[in-house]
């Protein structure tokens, strides 16, 4: 779970990231693009970041059994709740 960043919990700033996850055979994320923007480029980045950071392991999908690089679509929500 990524960080809420300072200056968007100060401006009460909430949204919903879409975005496109590439997931490595070795089930770490290599590609984080943007499909949809929470209308705040705080959000956005930290919940990119935190993706791309090394510390998200996914299961990568599988062909015949042997781990395939994998394209999926990830919504994260921005909540002060």
């Amino acid at each position: 779970k990524p960080e809420y960043p300072r200056a968007s919990l100060r401006n009460e700033e909430t949204g919903m990231t879409t975005l496109s996850v590439v997931t490595g055979a070795d089930g770490l994320v290599s590609e984080v693009t943007i499909i949809k923007s929470s209308g705040f480029r705080g959000l956005d980045n930290a919940v990119r970041a935190q993706l791309l950071s090394g510390s998200c392991r996914n299961k990568p999908g599988t062909v015949d059994g042997k781990p395939q690089t994998t394209t999926t679509q990830v919504q994260y929500l921005w909540s002060l709740d």
